[in-house]
């Protein structure tokens, strides 16, 4: 039996060399060779992701808080969903590098407040010069935001394709605050405010976890905290043009968002299919 199986394969070798030989003489080209990556062979990667924004804001203030005791009992931003993309490096195995760009949709602004009025003594004299009544102040309006952000990562180890990683990122965020309205219900009073952009110094840390699908994709599920600065409506003026002041200031807006991202490795491709055993009986 395996002097037969000698046989056999000292024949197929024969073969291989003849039938390679005749394909030469009649002019046919070889046979293409196996693609020669096995994996990935560059380091650049792509990548987009979606997620949801949870910002919160510490405070708010006006000009207008310094005439009076003003007491803040409510401001919030609500959720909204946020959409990015990307471009990074992946310099080795444990560390990578990208940078992003986002879109905050529309978020809705909410806040309260209240003051005892004053006429300079602490006593609500409507006689004296300059004295105002209590009142309260309701305040809406949208708020949105770009933010741009150079992000680098320590990616963990892998293990059963799924890797933990850290990272934190530097960049900018443009906060516009669109539509402010501020309505004082005691005092029978309206003021609108003009739109206003404002651009400042974020950061952001993150945490994370990514599954490799493919050598070229991996899916990436990650928690950031963003720090995104302080925000600001324009002049804020009542529906009579009686008085106005400069704007309501929206001081540290902080958000915590949850990211679901794609990213996509240039110059990769699959393993090679093992080739198929030959039986012998």
């Amino acid at each position: 039996m395996g002097q037969t199986r000698s046989i056999i394969i000292g024949l197929a070798l024969l073969l291989g060399q003849i039938g390679g030989a005749a394909a030469a003489d009649l002019g046919l080209p070889p046979p293409p060779p196996p693609p020669p990556c096995v994996g990935c062979d560059s380091p650049w990667y792509l990548k987009g992701f979606v997620g949801a924004a949870n910002p919160h804001v510490d405070d708010i203030s006006s000009e207008l808080f310094q005439t009076n005791d003003f007491q803040v009992f409510h401001n919030d931003i609500k959720s909204t969903p946020l959409f990015g993309v990307g471009i990074g490096y992946q310099l080795n195995k444990w560390f990578r590098f990208d940078v992003t760009g986002e879109y905050r949709g529309d978020a809705s602004f909410f806040a309260q407040d209240r003051y005892p009025g004053s006429d300079g003594f602490n006593r609500v004299d409507l006689d004296v010069p300059g004295a105002f009544n209590p009142g309260t102040n309701e305040y809406t309006a949208d708020i949105q935001s770009w933010v741009g952000l150079f992000n680098g990562y320590i990616d963990l180890g892998t293990w059963h394709c799924i890797t933990p990683y850290v990272g934190g990122g530097v960049g900018f965020a443009s906060i516009s605050v669109n539509g402010l309205k501020d309505v004082n219900v005691p005092n029978n009073s309206v003021f609108y405010a003009a739109n206003n952009t404002q651009t400042n110094f974020a950061w952001g840390v993150y945490g994370g976890l990514a599954y490799d699908v493919t050598p070229s994709l991996t899916l990436d599920l990650s928690y950031r905290y963003t720090d995104l600065g302080d925000a600001s409506s324009g002049r804020v003026t009542a529906f009579d043009n009686s008085s106005s002041y400069k704007s309501l200031n929206i001081n540290n807006i902080t958000s915590n968002d949850v990211m679901l991202g794609v990213r996509w490795k240039f110059g990769c491709c699959g393993a090679q299919p093992a080739p198929m055993p030959v039986a012998f009986k």
